[in-house]
């Protein structure tokens, strides 16, 4: 099996040509039958970009981090990327590949669908092309009209920005827990971070980010460029 190292790893993680997954993989394919649920336009999506992080994928033994533009970028262990297609012009203009670092927005299905086909971010108070302005989701903060994202997928998945939605699926005739995660790059120099938002006080959230570090916001909305989806799913009892 092939192991990724400190030249090449981040080539292989982000690109499924360079890797040696599983020809098949269950989870991949069970998370690819969630997101044809969704019925999102395939228009949408770069396969060059699909990335399978469960144990059988990428091993437990494999780098929690890398380094991406002096910056960590945390592996999404546990969840499964679909690539999406990225404005050429955009990436060569901002050099995004290689200037810009990782991180993660969670949200619900709908508004992941809105932010991809418009390729953008909203505010609280912009209004969409409906003309319903966005406001802010009941339960968060109010007054805080930012961009939200973060380095470690264990913040943006919680529950709070990231409601899982229940999912049978066909070929499995089980039911599951699906959240969805955006993975995005971001300009550095275009945000601020600070502790984390959701009362975890003294637990935790990730073993490599500190809770004072978890969340990073912005009101630069071209500075948010997602580039992948990535989908979890958890079996329910």
């Amino acid at each position: 099996m092939y192991k990724p190292n400190s030249k090449d790893q981040f080539d292989f993680l982000e690109h499924s040509s360079h890797s040696q997954q599983p020809r098949v993989c269950p989870y991949k394919s069970l998370c690819g039958e969630y997101l044809r649920s969704l019925e999102w336009d395939q228009s949408l999506f770069d396969r060059r970009f699909n990335r399978c992080y469960c144990s059988d994928c990428y091993l437990e033994s494999w780098n929690d981090v890398v380094e991406v533009v002096d910056s960590i970028y945390v592996i999404p262990r546990g969840w499964c990327r679909f690539g999406l297609q990225v404005d050429k012009v955009r990436t060569e203009v901002d050099h995004i590949w290689h200037n810009w670092i990782v991180t993660y927005h969670g949200t619900i299905p709908a508004a992941a669908q809105s932010i991809v086909v418009h390729r953008q971010f909203l505010i609280p108070g912009d209004k969409r092309l409906d003309g319903e302005k966005i406001a802010i989701r009941s339960g968060h903060i109010e007054g805080q009209n930012h961009i939200y994202t973060s380095p470690t997928i264990a913040y943006s998945a919680h529950p709070c920005y990231c409601q899982p939605q229940l999912f049978r699926s066909r070929t499995t005739n089980k039911v599951y827990k699906a959240r969805i995660v955006l993975q995005c790059r971001q300009q550095p120099g275009s945000f601020k971070v600070q502790p984390e938002t959701i009362g975890a006080g003294h637990n935790r959230i990730c073993s490599i980010i500190p809770n004072d570090k978890v969340e990073i916001y912005t009101t630069v909305r071209a500075s948010v460029l997602p580039y992948g989806i990535l989908i979890q799913l958890e079996e329910t009892s």
